[in-house]
């Protein structure tokens, strides 16, 4: 499950990316990101953190709600592995 809710996430910034008719490193820098790192991301090849998620949402707020269930995913994911 916790992979589905990445894929949203990462689909919401690209989708926010093209919108805003941003090539890839024009929407890296808007993210304080670097371009590989996004690239990194998009891929799956990085494993996208909620800190993360939080700054995106502070530079994006239209994807708020993909990054709320984001997080609220990778809680009760270590809520799973805890019990």
């Amino acid at each position: 499950m916790q992979e589905i809710r990445t894929i949203n996430l990462i689909a919401a910034l690209e989708e926010e990316r093209v919108r805003r008719g941003l090539n890839h490193k024009g929407f890296s820098t808007l993210l304080r990101i670097s371009e590989s790192y996004w690239c990194m991301l998009r891929k799956g090849a990085r494993r996208l953190t909620p800190n993360l998620a939080v700054l995106f949402m502070q530079k994006l707020p239209s994807i708020t709600t993909e990054v709320q269930d984001f997080i609220m995913q990778q809680g009760k994911d270590g809520e799973e592995e805890g019990t």
